[in-house]
C-alpha cells in the first residue's frame, strides 16, 4: 500500500512539473467576472434579497503555477421602498416613502495554485478572504452600513486563452463562499 501511494504521488508531481512546462508566460492578470452570489443572499441579507455579484481582480504570478492578487466585489440587489414617519415640533407628521439600493463591497485578497499550464488552457485552485462593507435596510432592523468577514475558496477554475499571444482569456470558477457557487470571467494578460 505505502509503494502504491508513494508511486502515485510521484507520478502526480512528475505531471504538475510536466504541466509547467510551457514557453508562454504573463506576469500580470486583469479580469472581469459575474457570479451568482447565493450564499451572501441566504446569509448577510434580508429573506426577500438576492443578489448578483461582479468582480474586478488584478493578479501578479512570481511563478507560473502561483498567483497573487486581490479582488474587489461589487454585490447589488434590488431598490427597497419603505415608509417612515416623519414628526415635527408640533406634533404633526407627514408620511414620507424613501427608496434605498441595497449593496454590499468586499475588498479580498486572493492566492490561486495551477496544476495545469498550457498555452491554451489554464486550470487553477484559488483561495481568498477579506472584510466586507454592507448597506441597506432590511425587516431585521439590522444596524448599517455594517462589516462582516468574506471567504471564498475555488475548488476548480479554468481560462481558455485566445488571441495571437494566447493573452486574452475567458473562462469559470466554481467553488464556495461569498462569490457564489459558479462565477464566468474574462480578462486580459501582459
Amino acid at each position: 500500500m505505502k509503494r502504491t501511494v508513494i508511486i502515485t504521488l510521484i507520478l502526480i508531481s512528475t505531471s504538475f512539473l510536466y504541466a509547467q512546462k510551457d514557453t508562454t508566460f504573463y506576469r500580470h492578470e486583469v479580469r472581469a467576472s459575474i457570479g451568482d452570489a447565493v450564499i451572501p443572499s441566504l446569509l448577510m441579507l434580508s429573506d426577500d434579497i438576492c443578489y448578483a455579484n461582479f468582480t474586478v481582480a488584478y493578479f501578479y504570478r512570481p511563478f507560473k503555477w502561483f498567483w497573487v492578487g486581490g479582488n474587489l466585489i461589487n454585490y447589488l440587489g434590488p431598490k427597497i421602498s419603505y415608509s417612515v414617519r416623519e414628526y415635527d415640533r408640533n406634533g404633526y407628521f407627514h408620511d414620507v416613502t424613501k427608496s434605498k439600493l441595497k449593496y454590499a463591497v468586499v475588498f479580498a485578497p486572493e492566492v490561486r495554485f495551477s496544476f495545469l499550464n498550457k498555452k491554451s488552457v489554464i486550470l487553477y485552485g484559488a483561495l481568498s478572504g477579506g472584510i466586507g462593507l454592507e448597506d441597506g435596510y432590511d425587516k431585521r432592523w439590522q444596524k448599517y452600513p455594517r462589516l462582516f468577514p468574506y471567504f471564498h475558496v475555488t475548488y476548480f477554475g479554468f481560462s481558455i486563452n485566445f488571441g495571437e499571444n494566447h493573452n486574452i482569456f475567458l473562462g469559470g470558477e466554481a467553488g464556495i463562499g461569498y462569490k457564489g457557487f459558479g462565477t464566468i470571467h474574462g480578462g486580459y494578460r501582459f
